[in-house]
């Protein structure tokens, strides 16, 4: 059994496409059009693209974007995964449990509409910490916080580039929250996982289910960034 669990907060603990999607059918006053949605998902690279950058291809696609902004009118469109919170108050309860993310105060707001600001027991922001993923410093500080040896340690995320590898690099337990592609040329993650309470079963705190048996799949299966 793990002795602490780190996690990302965009695309891990929520769906940050639904987010998106909801905050764009506010803005047109309407529901996107599929053709729509999907040129600014391309724009926005699931908040991966530099703010001011989104900012601009926004504006030539009809939508005015205030870069600073945005995060934090991103953030009023997050909403809870079924069993999430739950889970993670079960796994608190037993590991030490911390987010790592990229990003400002607006990821501090994504945790309150979550829930679990009071569930976790760090959070480590980027802009806080003047480091973001995938940079070794972030990394390196939230192990170090957990007082466990790497290998005691699962860090689960959406970004095989941000995340994994990272993580990975450091010894810690890769788990990958399944959004996309696996890149074919990186190394699998040592786990994958559908939802949030799927690491109960990795973390041995739960019963087998069927999603916790794809979690379980060994790296056989498949073992950057401002977020917003």
């Amino acid at each position: 059994m793990p002795r602490a669990l780190l996690l990302d907060l965009d695309d891990t603990l929520f769906d940050r496409g639904a987010a998106f999607a909801a905050w764009l059918a506010q803005r047109l006053g309407r529901a996107p059009e599929p053709g729509e949605l999907a040129a600014f998902r391309e724009i926005d690279q699931r908040g991966r693209r530099p703010r001011d950058e989104f900012a601009a291809d926004a504006a030539r696609l009809g939508v005015t974007v205030e870069p600073a902004r945005f995060p934090l009118e991103l953030a009023e469109h997050v909403e809870p995964e079924a069993g999430a919170r739950e889970a993670l108050e079960r796994l608190a309860a037993r590991l030490r449990v911390g987010v790592v993310t990229n990003g400002g105060a607006a990821q501090r707001i994504k945790l309150a509409r979550l829930g679990l600001e009071g569930v976790v027991h760090a959070v480590f922001v980027s802009a806080e910490l003047g480091a973001a993923k995938p940079a070794a410093a972030i990394f390196a500080h939230a192990l170090g916080w957990t007082g466990a040896a790497p290998h005691e340690v699962l860090f689960a995320g959406d970004d095989p580039i941000a995340d994994l590898a990272p993580a990975a690099a450091h010894g810690m337990v890769a788990v990958w929250r399944v959004r996309g592609e696996w890149p074919r040329w990186l190394a699998p993650p040592a786990h994958r996982i559908h939802s949030v309470a799927a690491l109960e079963e990795l973390c041995g705190c739960a019963p087998p289910a069927a999603d916790a048996r794809d979690a379980g799949a060994g790296p056989g299966d498949a073992a950057r960034g401002a977020r917003a």
